[in-house]
């Protein structure tokens, strides 16, 4: 195996790692970005250091979801697409801030939330020796923003 494949495929790995994450998987079927999306903003902003050098974007597109890689345009094209999404979502977040609904019991567990997933989830990688209690800590992590979301979305309010 060349050096050039070694980074090539170590990247790769770090990507299929990250996507493979039960809390990413979720949090993405619920996010403004795709699964593409996402994958390409990681190349962007982590294969660099994934892959301990500069990357170019022919470099990145070659990275992307398999050996042959996508074009360097497609790359861009995705990039572009999954960086309107995320202003878009830093605008709402701006928005609700400045609105005052942060303060808003609707959209407290998601704030709880978002802290917990963080602490909780760096403590659980220690005891990643625990496999079934990792699992069963992740899938109540996840149970947890799955009511919150469904009492935001009213299905669980009044009753």
């Amino acid at each position: 195996m060349t050096q050039t494949e070694t980074w090539q495929e170590g990247t790769r790995k770090s990507i299929r790692e990250i996507l493979k994450d039960p809390i990413v998987s979720r949090l993405l079927t619920r996010s403004t970005l795709t699964r593409v999306q996402f994958e390409t903003l990681l190349i962007d902003q982590l294969g660099h250091d994934m892959a301990n050098k500069r990357l170019t974007r022919n470099e990145m597109a070659r990275i992307m979801r398999n050996q042959r890689g996508i074009s360097r345009g497609a790359l861009n094209r995705t990039l572009r697409q999954a960086r309107e999404n995320i202003s878009e979502a830093i605008h709402t977040i701006l928005l609700l801030g400045y609105g005052g609904l942060f303060d808003s019991p609707s959209l407290a567990p998601f704030i709880e939330a978002s802290e917990q997933l963080k602490s909780q989830t760096a403590q659980l990688r220690e005891s990643a020796g625990q496999a079934e209690f990792y699992r069963a800590s992740v899938e109540g992590l996840l149970g947890n923003l799955e009511e919150a979301f469904q009492a935001l979305y009213g299905k669980t309010r009044d009753t």
